[in-house]
């Protein structure tokens, strides 16, 4: 931990298959190495901030609906564009493809890119390498309708470190369990509007559990955020390495992970998804009526060895 810096300390809930299972709580303030003071909360990744805005979401039909996800990488190789059909609510299954799709990318830099269909549904430009700060706006002409979507890579927070700390055990919980906290540092960026998303992974494979940052009281603070990881159900066990991603989105992003986020932790207690069509659709940025998003982003990532030491 890097000295001398006001440190912000943030925090989400995440155990792999437990996901039912929110912390709603603050933690009393402790001091930090410097003498300074800093609250911690912990909140819970299957719901929002408490203390953000309410967001309305209009109700859903159990008609198909378009559903895209696009994403567009920074100095990534390829950009992807995924189209299918939502499934009624009540009635999930698989989700129809939807293929001869025409897209098209335009950004801010005058540079146009065509995608081609490289597999049922599935769209890719190898040559379009994102840029932070470049807006890419993406036409999809699909079964003879047009969606539009506008996105812009932002600034990256960049991941400083990742620390593991033993932590408190859970309720009626297994004795031998691994449960502890992994902190992510990082600068939040002064004047700047941040959002991200953290993606975990345990030697490779990702993780239940969704977890978002934003910066409405955090602007320009250094930030600890604190994720709880346990390994009550054989996910994580002493060995694995632990990799944190670390993306960096706009706020349309933001908005629709948010929103998916909670529909789906009230309706099936799972991690978000925009391919069935639930009681309440998640915010997106595409015009027309589609389903899903189009995120242009940024991703600073980091790993870090569970040892028997860190608890």
């Amino acid at each position: 931990m890097k000295a001398n810096k006001n440190i912000t300390m943030k925090g989400c809930h995440c155990e792999p298959n437990l996901l039912d299972e929110a912390i709603y709580k603050r933690l009393p303030r402790r001091p930090i190495k410097n003498g300074l003071l800093a609250m911690t909360i912990i909140i819970s990744q299957l719901f929002t901030f408490a203390c953000e805005d309410i967001i309305v979401v209009e109700l859903n039909s159990a008609d198909p609906t378009t559903v895209i996800e696009a994403t567009i990488v920074e100095d990534n190789s390829t950009s992807r564009v995924t189209i299918t059909k939502s499934t009624d609510f009540y009635t999930p299954g698989v989700y129809p493809t939807v293929s001869g799709a025409t897209i098209l990318v335009n950004d801010s830099e005058g540079n146009s890119y065509a995608f081609n269909e490289v597999e049922d549904g599935v769209y890719a430009n190898q040559l379009l390498n994102g840029k932070s700060g470049v807006e890419y706006s993406i036409e999809v002409l699909a079964d003879g309708k047009t969606y539009n979507a506008v996105s812009t890579i932002p600034n990256k927070l960049v991941l400083d470190s990742l620390t593991l700390e033993e932590g408190p055990k859970k309720p009626h919980g297994k004795d031998e369990s691994i449960r502890f906290f992994l902190h992510l540092f990082f600068q939040d960026q002064l004047g700047i509007n941040d959002y991200g998303r953290i993606k975990l992974y345990s030697n490779g494979v990702q993780l239940d559990g969704f977890n978002l940052y934003e910066d409405k009281l955090t602007d320009g603070n250094y930030i600890d955020y604190r994720l709880i990881i346990s390994g009550e159900h054989g996910d994580i066990k002493l060995g694995d390495i632990l990799t944190v991603e670390l993306m960096s989105i706009d706020q349309a992003t933001f908005e629709f992970y948010k929103t998916a986020n909670s529909v789906n932790a009230s309706s099936s207690g799972r991690g978000p998804s925009s391919t069935s069509a639930a009681p309440a659709n998640p915010v997106t940025n595409w015009s027309n009526k589609a389903l899903g998003y189009f995120s242009a982003y940024t991703v600073s990532s980091d790993s870090i060895e569970i040892k028997e030491v860190s608890f």
